[in-house]
């Protein structure tokens, strides 16, 4: 049986989740500028609680992005320290479609696991200077999620025009940094975060069908050059 690990900071919430045995132990908070103290506790945590050493790991799942640039950095450090030293394969997955792992899962309990019909949900992220990181999924009664679009880094109209051509069913993450008075939207908003045991599920997956790659040929997806990062970044510092 697949041990697994999962790792997400891409966003303001931090979380980790382990499976072992077919157990699954998690941590998750949402503290924003907290990743870095928070993820290797909650690594430790996890592995702790489960009894369950290092190298015994098969896999880690990790985001990675689009989000925030320190968040990824943050949490792909933490993933490429422990593959590099366990030698063992990682499973990259877009931020935005464990998002919409997220809500399915959130929505299936809300309904007692009563199936709906096919629906498409767009997930959003802020991306600052008036800018969104985009996605858009259908998702079936069995809850099989497919991309209709590859993630993109939209300006505000381009992802208003992005909702009117797919219309979907509701925008999840940071849809009310897009609409300004949140009565402007016709499709429901919802607030959520990824969440890490989102993402060890899709681990999971993706490892029994042989999609695990090595951690040196994962890249981290910002969508929007590392160059904005840096100057925000000297920004900041300059104040």
């Amino acid at each position: 049986m697949t041990t697994a690990l999962a790792i997400e900071t891409s966003t303001a919430a931090c979380s980790v989740a382990l499976s072992f045995r077919g157990r699954m132990t998690r941590r998750y908070s949402e503290e924003p500028r907290s990743h870095t103290r928070l993820v290797i506790s909650m690594v430790d945590e996890v592995l702790a609680e489960a009894g369950v050493e290092l190298n015994q790991l098969d896999v880690i799942g990790t985001t990675v992005g689009p989000g925030s640039f320190t968040g990824l950095r943050i949490g792909f450090a933490v993933v490429q320290g422990l593959a590099f030293g366990l030698d063992i394969p990682v499973i990259p997955m877009s931020t935005l479609h464990v998002m919409v792992a997220s809500y399915s899962r959130l929505a299936r309990d809300s309904s007692n696991g009563e199936p709906s019909s096919e629906r498409i949900i767009m997930p959003l992220i802020d991306a600052r200077m008036d800018e969104f990181n985009c996605g858009c999924y259908g998702v079936n009664d069995l809850g099989f999620m497919t991309p209709l679009i590859t993630d993109q880094l939209l300006s505000r109209s381009n992802a208003l025009v992005l909702i009117e051509e797919h219309k979907p069913e509701v925008i999840i993450g940071e849809g009310h940094m897009l609409f300004l008075d949140e009565m402007e939207s016709s499709t429901p908003l919802v607030a959520i975060y990824p969440d890490a045991q989102d993402l060890l599920y899709l681990t999971m997956e993706e490892f029994q069908c042989g999609m695990a790659v090595p951690v040196d040929s994962v890249d981290l997806v910002y969508l929007r050059g590392t160059e904005a990062w840096q100057k925000r970044k000297r920004l900041r510092d300059s104040l």
